[in-house]
């Protein structure tokens, strides 16, 4: 497979289409998504969203096992043939059954330490998602190496949309907690089957020791920066779970869940694009530079509006999706959309480095980070679980500042530069948050007031890109266009 020629047309265009068949995909099935949840949390009590919520959290931890580390490795390696993504594959096999078998015994001692011995059916149950994992995580890798994101389009799409039914009608039926756990791996399942069906590719199950060994040369180095992302991640809804309630852990992931579903699809779809360029891109300095900016400018002027507008409209929102019940998740979900809107920043900076290769920094700077984060959460819980959210923001301003600082040096980026660049979008985001508050003034109903409000931000933060000619504006316009001219063409 000949992946240097394919890299290469990697041009401004491909890469744009990529971004917004990865945008349509990651929208489409979470809008599903949502709009199952929201359901559901009509039906199912929070202690019930409290006990899936701790288990998938512990869950996540074990997948960094199996999806990071030498998936990276494939994509970023400039030759990867079909031996190497083989040999991941075959190694990525036996370590999830491995670890599905030693978290299927570790089961009642993790409920013992939860104190919830009925856990131990649903943690064996949901754990199988890791062998899932271990074959999806190389069919990602292979069509992000390719540039072929519209299938991810397709297999999210069809994963999303037969898991809703499942979670909804074993919900309806009395199912309770179970339905969640239906509802996730169905997801799952389908989305595996999906990709297996559409990909060329699939595994002859051969090994090779010769192209193992460069692989997790690189790979180790990322997959113990993203073990200690993800436990640093996570961290807060172990130790709430743990110290408090599972209601406390279902409204504090109940308020989080929004902002975070914006800022992980927008932010996935832009980055899992531009890392397969940037590492095409690798050796030539002011092209990663370029490439790094566009990739900051164009996901802070998507993430921006989006958080600031979630921030404004929390309240109303929480009331009208899932009742007065959930009205304590809303001071969540206001420093959920301030802690995760420098994301952005955070995962261009960290990708880079990952593509040219200097692995050992993405190490050093994880541990540091995630050091300084441990020893702040620790001290925090014993002040309440709005303690402990509200000690995310400043540390993601720390974080942000220590993934930047790097690039100062291997790019000639500055973090000053990088401010300036995302500028634009924070001033706009700014006056459209106003406009939303005042529009929220009038005397209306919930519903007709969220609308009002919703047109509103998108009128002000149109018209304010029109007017100043926005480069990221006229940038996703443009694509936009060509890309929907280029289906109806096809047609």
């Amino acid at each position: 497979m000949q992946w240097k020629v394919l890299l290469m047309k990697n041009s401004s265009n491909s890469i744009s289409t990529n971004v917004l068949w990865r945008l349509a995909e990651r929208f489409g099935a979470q809008g599903v998504s949502f709009v199952v949840s929201v359901v559901l949390a009509r039906i199912i009590s929070p202690e019930a969203y409290g006990t899936v919520a701790l288990i998938t959290v512990i869950i996540n931890i074990m997948n960094v096992f199996v999806q990071s580390g030498l998936s990276t490795a494939l994509i970023q390696k400039r030759e990867a043939d079909d031996l190497d993504f083989t040999t991941v594959f075959v190694f990525n096999i036996f370590m999830s059954i491995a670890l599905y078998f030693l978290f299927f015994f570790l089961a009642p001692a993790v409920a013992a330490f939860y104190d919830k011995p009925d856990m131990v059916p649903i943690i064996r149950v949901l754990s199988l998602s890791v062998i899932l994992g271990g074959i999806n995580g190389i069919q990602q890798a292979y069509i992000s190496k390719r540039m072929q994101f519209q299938l991810f389009f397709k297999a999210t799409i069809g994963g999303t949309v037969c898991s809703a039914f499942a979670g909804i009608a074993m919900a309806y039926s009395g199912l309770g907690v179970w339905a969640l756990v239906g509802q996730i791996l169905t997801n799952q399942i389908m989305d595996t089957v999906i990709l297996w069906l559409m990909l060329e590719w699939h595994p002859s199950f051969r090994f090779s020791l010769e192209r193992f060994k460069p692989l997790y040369s690189f790979g180790w180095k990322v997959f113990f920066s993203n073990l200690i992302d993800t436990l640093y991640k996570n961290l807060r809804s172990l130790l709430i779970g743990k110290v408090y309630t599972e209601a406390d852990l279902a409204f504090y992931n109940r308020g989080n869940r929004l902002p975070e579903l914006v800022i992980t699809n927008v932010n996935t779809s832009i980055q899992s694009v531009f890392f397969p360029a940037y590492s095409a891109a690798n050796g030539n300095k002011m092209g990663l530079k370029s490439l790094v900016r566009k990739s900051i400018a164009s996901s802070t002027y998507l993430i921006f509006p989006c958080m600031m507008g979630l921030a404004v409209v929390s309240e109303n929102l929480i009331s009208i999706l899932y009742t007065d019940v959930w009205m304590e998740a809303v001071p969540y979900m206001w420093i959920g959309c301030f802690s995760y809107v420098f994301w952005p920043l955070h995962t261009a900076n960290l990708q880079v480095i990952q593509a040219m290769g200097r692995s050992d920094i993405i190490l050093k700077i994880e541990i540091l980070k995630k050091a300084v984060t441990v020893i702040c959460l620790i001290w925090m819980i014993q002040y309440g679980v709005f303690a402990v959210a509200v000690c995310a923001i400043p540390l993601a301003v720390f974080s942000l500042l220590v993934n930047a600082y790097p690039n100062s040096k291997l790019l000639d980026y500055s973090i000053k530069e990088q401010f300036l660049d995302l500028f634009p979008a924070l001033w706009m985001s700014l006056v459209m948050g106003i406009c939303v508050y005042l529009a929220g003034l009038f005397p209306l109903a919930q519903i007709p007031k969220l609308i009002v409000q919703i047109i509103a931000g998108v009128f002000v933060y149109i018209s304010l890109s029109a007017l100043t000619k926005n480069s990221s504006y006229c940038y996703v316009k443009r694509r936009a266009k060509d890309m929907i001219t280029g289906v109806f063409n096809r047609r």
